[in-house]
């Protein structure tokens, strides 16, 4: 055997060792970093729009552990460890975008180079093994890049996990509210066309996986709530008529679970950073609003 299939041998074997190690080491601390404020029984989940619009310093007891171009099975996959350790969960508010069903966003934000990588760099270490089949199967390149990313970010997470938390309002690398700065809203208004143009292609995997949720939702006790979160009057107007049809239907097939679509509220143009998403004036109105509906 040449010298170089022996080195080679070698770092595939520190890898593989260092990778074990560091995965072994946060699954150790989970409960220490996953456990939250029993004051805390109010969860926000899902994607930007989750993200850019609830400040969970303005609405009591509550975390947001939304990220940008999370799929639901990733959201799933928090979710499950949080209520493990989390028993005064009541309530879980999920991101619900006409959208989201899409098979675009399975494409991209499950299968897409960048997000596979990025996405278990952080949460390999929640997953089972049938949902790391599912993404290693569709992007094996992309999956083995963010394993070898994700023992640097396990080691640090883990030594992370032993400072001080008091108040324990915030996870580790599990996403949060984003204080949004970005004024798009003109440009997207000038391409307002194109929202009337997108293909119904249904993504099972999404479907599935929020089906998922609602069943483990259910199991735990725990309210379910769809959440759309406030967008453009144009892009609400716009909306491909297909799509939202699917987007009420599959609701429909999911009766134990609330819909709240607060999608048509009024908001001034300065509220939003672009067509979907609010920025941070934006977010500190609406998420005042949503505080007083949930707690009056």
């Amino acid at each position: 055997m040449s010298k170089v299939a022996i080195f080679i041998i070698l770092i595939g074997s520190i890898t593989i060792g260092l990778i074990l190690l560091s995965d072994f080491a946060v699954k150790k601390r989970k409960p220490e970093l996953l456990q939250i404020s029993n004051k805390i029984d109010i969860v926000f989940s899902g994607d930007s729009h989750v993200e850019c619009s609830v400040n969970d310093n303005l609405i009591a007891n509550s975390i947001n552990i939304a990220q940008s171009g999370e799929a639901y099975l990733y959201s799933y996959a928090k979710i499950k460890s949080l209520l493990e350790y989390n028993d005064q969960i009541s309530t879980i508010y999920i991101g619900y975008s006409y959208g989201d069903l899409l098979k675009d966003k399975e494409t991209r934000w499950l299968f897409g180079d960048a997000s596979v990588t990025e996405f278990i760099k952080n949460y390999n270490y929640l997953l089972e093994g049938s949902d790391r089949s599912i993404i290693f199967q569709a992007n094996s390149k992309a999956y083995l890049r963010g394993l070898v990313k994700s023992a640097f970010r396990n080691f640090q997470t883990f030594a992370r996990s032993f400072s001080e938390n008091p108040d324990k309002r915030k996870i580790i690398n599990y996403g949060g509210y984003l204080y949004l700065v970005r004024d798009k809203l003109q440009e997207d208004k000038d391409m307002v066309d194109t929202y009337r143009d997108e293909p119904l292609v249904i993504s099972q995997i999404q479907e599935e996986y929020l089906k998922m949720l609602s069943q483990l939702c259910q199991e735990k006790s725990v309210k379910l709530v769809l959440l759309n979160t406030p967008k453009y009057r144009y892009y609400n107007l716009n909306v491909n008529r297909e799509i939202r049809q699917n987007w009420i239907s599959f609701r429909q097939t999911m009766p134990k679970d609330s819909l709240l679509d607060l999608s048509s509220i009024s908001l001034p143009d300065s509220c939003y950073g672009d067509m979907t998403h609010l920025n941070y004036i934006g977010a500190e109105l609406f998420s005042q609003y949503l505080n007083e509906l949930l707690h009056k």
